[in-house]
């Protein structure tokens, strides 16, 4: 079985954004940027591999779980609260 690994993503150094690609960063707010990962169950920017995978307590032998926009973009409708 394949280990996951958290996804990898950068973080304007000024405005603290989060993007998935390293030019978009720098375009941001040239000229520093963070690479880091994204926790993969609740999204939040971590510089470290191992703390995104402790951050909410995932398993790299498991799928990433996915988002909200993409469960809805596969037809998923969101419930009412």
């Amino acid at each position: 079985m394949t280990t996951n690994h958290p996804p990898e993503a950068w973080r304007c150094g000024d405005c603290e954004c989060v993007y998935d690609n390293e030019d978009d960063a720098r375009e941001c707010c040239a000229p520093r940027i963070e690479e880091g990962y994204l926790c993969p169950v609740c999204r939040g920017f971590l510089l470290d591999e191992r703390d995104a995978i402790a951050c909410c307590g995932w398993d790299p032998e498991t799928p990433i779980p996915p988002t909200a926009a993409e469960l809805e973009a596969a037809g998923q409708m969101r419930l009412p609260l």
